[in-house]
């Protein structure tokens, strides 16, 4: 009888402490959970900090004139720039053209390879514009896949000269797919619209340029193009 009375209490003890750790395991998870939760709404928060830094800094480029990615002046300033070159060239009698380059087939780029890529072919593709106009000169980032220049003292054909140099180089140009290890193809389309050839408004250069642009395009890419007159 005392062997089966121990023998309970064993077993009630065990049931008992089998309850605790179960308690103590269901607390320890609880916890967990909590913790997970916290730590993922941090994370949240992280990212929501980062996000705000990112736009605060590029209001503040924006504010002093500075495409972020490619660091070359943004299209607020490249058409005040434009406006005044324009004005400049109309009082001494010079040429002005207008040079506008355009990333083919950027937004399948980004697609297949991954907007990282795609970032990397434009600050490539604006080194390349920077370098192969004169100091004078004044490249900028027009938006998305689209960079232009002013070129001073330049007429359609001097442009179309600088053009083709511009899209030779890009032709040539080799980026790296980081996942696959391999080349990404990268050309561009250019297209030209020249003071006093095509418009005497800064306004009707874009547009020229612009209509070029599409033309070109249509005609398969990869190509340079002088606005009709």
């Amino acid at each position: 009888m005392k062997a089966q009375f121990t023998q309970m209490l064993q077993s009630l003890h065990g049931q008992t402490r089998h309850r605790q750790a179960e308690v103590q395991l269901r607390k320890l998870q609880g916890a967990n959970t909590q913790l997970e939760r916290l730590l993922k709404e941090r994370d949240r928060e992280i990212d929501r900090l980062r996000h705000q830094l990112a736009n605060s800094e590029a209001r503040v480029q924006e504010m002093m004139g500075t495409d972020v990615l490619t660091a070359l002046p943004n299209r607020h300033i490249f058409k005040d720039h434009l406006t005044h070159s324009l004005k400049r060239a109309l009082r001494l009698g010079y040429s002005l053209s207008l040079m506008l380059i355009d990333i083919d087939h950027l937004r399948d780029i980004n697609l297949r390879h991954g907007h990282e890529v795609g970032d990397t072919v434009l600050v490539e593709v604006a080194k390349i514009l920077k370098s192969s106009v004169r100091e004078i000169d004044m490249p900028a980032r027009w938006g998305g896949e689209e960079l232009v220049a002013v070129l001073h003292e330049t007429d359609a054909e001097g442009a179309s000269v600088v053009a083709e140099r511009v899209r030779r180089r890009v032709s040539m140009l080799e980026v790296i797919d980081p996942k696959t290890g391999k080349p990404v193809k990268v050309t561009a389309t250019v297209a030209v619209a020249s003071y006093p050839l095509h418009s005497h408004e800064p306004q009707g250069l874009l547009e020229a340029a612009c209509d070029a642009l599409i033309a070109a395009k249509e005609k398969g890419c990869n190509t340079v193009l002088v606005a009709n007159h």
